[in-house]
Parts: structure tokens; C-alpha cells; sequence
């Protein structure tokens, strides 16, 4: 097997690349997927094909992960069959048939389908992923066969998959931006200090005169730069290796991180709002599958993308647990904004809190577009005031001694 955990029952499937000649004596090459290579050879005998070559598909070869967004389209694709009517096996069957350039998603399909032709349920199945299918997908899955209403939560999980991607991409893009400052800045400092200073320094050493302390700061980045550029790569990329290992070990971190991003200006505003729409919209999809609220809010916690908010939802599990209302809950952890309290208030009381948690989700991520908007319009100055700065300062230290040598003269 190659994603889920290994059984010795079940079949192992793998690609295989083929080379052959058609009925007409025209050559052809592909992949076929079998679990064997005699059954791969049947299969391209069936269709008619002779002279048949066929070796195991390199792993190099075939794709390296699953991505977030073929999940989603698998989904959305399963969801779109089901509601026809198709039953969930033939729907793998087709889905598998429609795979024309991704080894590893027909490989993943075709071991779900077989564990449902095993007599495993489709959420079973799909545990038999873990690093594929969360807890929160297989739980709604879970939901959906138990209410009789697969075809729906199908549709309602991919659209809360496009919904969560969209707010991902748009973090992603409000954090490039000062990303891709720093990396600016970085290159035209390092190209200046490498080659622009040492022609302007050899001038000044010869002079033989004391240059001004600004003049020898640049002066001794740029010897730095020329002779020990490699030490600042690999110091680089040493950091950001150990601080990786170091947040994979130790949860800490990544909750002092998380609340780190939320502090920063503007971007702490994108990541807030963003995780608040992620919470609503993640809570309002399970709620509306038939779990409890607290097996909700277990789901919740998986999903908001800040670990400071994924233990909000475990705070307030644990004060329902105790007795409080929803809306007390929420208020206690005192970091909600005043109208999620009242919109969650209000649902609680009407018994609307599936609608009142759509319109959260909607109105946060209509401020999470706000945000990224303006932030795109307020950083472009910022880049150009920044690389304006370095470029000033470099001018001004290289020509700083010159002046001195004038007033001299």
C-alpha cells in the first residue's frame, strides 16, 4: 500500500510503465496501474496490444504528494455523482477512469475503492488514511453515512475545502509581501556590498587617510560578503532547519509563534480574521452534519489555522462541558470580538446558530479580501521607501569620504 496503513489482506497497487504495439503495428507507451506485473500485462493484452514491455514506474517519477486541491476535487467530483444516484463504488470507478496524469491520486482511489468492495465502510476507508483525510473530513464523511445523506456532506465538505483554501492563499499572499521586501532589499545590499563598494574601498585604502565610520562599516560588510557569503547561506539555512525541527518537537513554539503572527501589524490582522472565518465556517458545516456542539468544536480545533484559536475551541468544549451556554463560553476566553459574541448569542437563542455562523464566516472573509487589498497598496511604497533607504545609505557612505578629501582641499 502505498498512503494508508499497512494490512496484509489488502492488495498493493502499483504503476507501471508499458511499452507495446497497437493492432496496426503502431508503437504506444503509458502507464497502467496493477497490482502485479503478469496483471498488468493481462489487462494490455485484453485491449489488444502485442509485444509488450513493461517495468515498475519509478517513484521519482510519479508525483510527490497528494495536494490539498486534488482532495478537494476528488470530492467534489464523488459529491456530483452520489447526488445522481450513482452509489459510491461506481463513483470511485469512474473518478478512477478520468485520472489521466496523476499516478499517486488513481493509486489512493483505487485502494479506497477496494477496502469499500473489502466491506469497509467509505469513512473507514478514508481513516485508512490518515495523512490524506483528517479527523475533521473523516468525521463529516462519518456524518453523511449515518444520516442517509452522503451526496450532501460530499458537496458541503468541498465547498468548505474551497472556502478554507481561498483564506489560505490569501495569508499566503498578505505574508509574501514583506517576504518579498526583505529578499529585495537583501539582493540589491549584497549585489552593492559584492561589486559596486570594493571598486570605490581600493580608492579610499590607497588615499592612506582614516575613513569615516560610516565609510568602514560598508567597507567591512563588504569584505565580509566577498570572502564569507557561503558561511551566511549555510547559517541561513541552518537556522531555519533547526527552528523547523525544533517546532515539529516541540508544540510550544508553534503556539508562541502563532501568537507572535497575530501581533504584527496589519498581517496579525489578516491571520485574526482569517482564523475567526475558518472557525465559524468549520463549526457551522459539522453542526449542520448532526454532531453535538462539543464534538464539534473537537473538529474546530484541527481547522483554524492559529493554535491560539484552536485552543479557544477546546476552552470552550471544556466550560460547555461544566454547564455554560455557548455564548458564556465564548465570552470567557475573552478573545472574540464583540459581535461573533453576539451573533453566537443570538443563534443560540433563536435556534439559528447555523445561520448566524455563515454569516461570521462570510463577513470575515469578506475583511480578510479588505485587508489583503490594501495591504498589496501599502507595502508598494514601503518597498520603494526601504530600497531607497539602503541605496541611500551606500551612496552617501561611499561618498562621504570624497567630501572630506573636498573640505581638506
Amino acid at each position: 500500500m502505498l498512503f494508508g496503513k499497512k494490512d496484509k489482506n489488502k492488495i498493493t497497487i502499483t504503476s507501471w510503465i508499458y511499452k507495446a504495439k497497437l493492432k496496426s503495428g503502431k508503437k504506444t507507451k503509458g502507464s497502467i496501474d496493477a497490482d502485479t506485473k503478469e496483471k498488468a500485462e493481462i489487462q494490455l493484452r485484453q485491449k489488444g496490444y502485442s509485444d509488450i514491455k513493461i517495468k515498475k514506474q519509478p517513484k521519482d517519477l510519479l508525483p510527490k504528494k497528494i495536494s490539498y486541491q486534488d482532495i478537494t476535487e476528488m470530492t467534489r467530483q464523488l459529491a456530483t455523482m452520489t447526488k445522481a444516484g450513482i452509489p459510491i463504488i461506481k463513483s470511485f470507478e469512474v473518478f478512477i477512469i478520468g485520472i489521466r496524469k496523476h499516478p499517486r491520486l488513481k493509486i489512493l482511489a483505487i485502494e479506497i475503492k477496494q477496502a469499500i468492495e473489502g466491506g469497509e465502510s467509505f469513512s473507514k476507508a478514508l481513516s485508512n488514511f490518515p495523512k490524506i483525510f483528517d479527523k475533521l473530513y473523516v468525521g463529516l464523511i462519518t456524518a453523511g453515512e449515518e444520516s442517509g445523506n452522503l451526496d450532501l456532506m460530499l458537496n458541503k465538505i468541498a465547498d468548505q475545502r474551497e472556502a478554507l483554501q481561498s483564506i489560505k492563499k490569501k495569508v499566503k499572499k498578505a505574508l509574501s509581501y514583506p517576504i518579498i521586501v526583505c529578499i529585495i532589499a537583501a539582493g540589491v545590499t549584497g549585489i552593492l556590498l559584492t561589486f559596486a563598494v570594493p571598486a570605490f574601498s581600493a580608492m579610499f585604502i590607497n588615499s592612506g587617510k582614516p575613513l569615516p565610520a560610516i565609510t568602514q562599516l560598508t567597507v567591512d560588510a563588504s569584505n565580509f560578503m566577498q570572502n564569507s557569503w557561503w558561511k551566511i547561506i549555510l547559517a541561513i539555512f541552518i537556522t531555519i532547519s533547526v527552528y523547523k525541527s525544533l517546532k515539529f518537537r516541540f508544540p510550544k513554539i508553534q503556539i508562541a509563534q502563532d501568537h507572535f503572527m497575530l501581533k504584527i501589524p496589519i498581517i496579525g490582522e489578516v491571520i485574526f480574521k482569517s482564523s475567526l472565518a475558518r472557525f465559524a465556517s468549520t463549526l457551522e458545516i459539522t453542526v449542520q452534519s448532526g454532531m453535538s456542539l462539543t464534538r464539534a468544536l473537537d473538529m474546530v480545533s484541527l481547522a483554524t489555522g492559529n493554535a491560539k484559536y484552536d485552543q479557544a475551541a477546546l476552552d470552550i468544549k471544556k466550560s460547555i462541558n461544566e454547564g455554560a451556554s455557548f455564548k458564556e463560553a465564548i465570552v470567557e476566553t475573552g478573545i472574540f470580538p464583540f459581535l461573533v459574541e453576539q451573533m453566537i448569542a443570538v443563534g443560540e437563542e433563536s435556534g439559528a446558530l447555523e445561520t448566524m455562523l455563515g454569516n461570521l464566516n462570510r463577513v470575515y472573509q469578506e475583511e480578510v479580501d479588505t485587508l489583503v487589498g490594501s495591504l498589496s497598496s501599502m507595502l508598494e511604497p514601503l518597498i520603494m521607501i526601504v530600497l531607497g533607504g539602503v541605496v541611500g545609505f551606500l551612496v552617501v557612505s561611499m561618498y562621504m569620504p570624497m567630501f572630506q578629501m573636498g573640505d581638506a582641499i
